[in-house]
């Protein structure tokens, strides 16, 4: 059985956070803002996984 990557996980997570944020907006619109919080989440992620893996 191979392992996920960290970089897969921190994607996998890092979408259901964004997710989770989008669906406590009212006003949902895709732009630069669901990028950036992409982009933070993943980065937060990736961070700790490397840590701690």
């Amino acid at each position: 059985m191979s392992q996920i990557s960290n970089e897969q996980l921190a994607h996998d997570l890092a979408v259901a956070v964004v997710s989770a944020q989008l669906s406590k907006e009212y006003n949902v619109s895709a732009g630069i803002s669901v990028i950036s919080k992409y982009e933070e989440a993943y980065d937060t992620l990736l961070g700790l996984l490397n840590r701690t893996r």
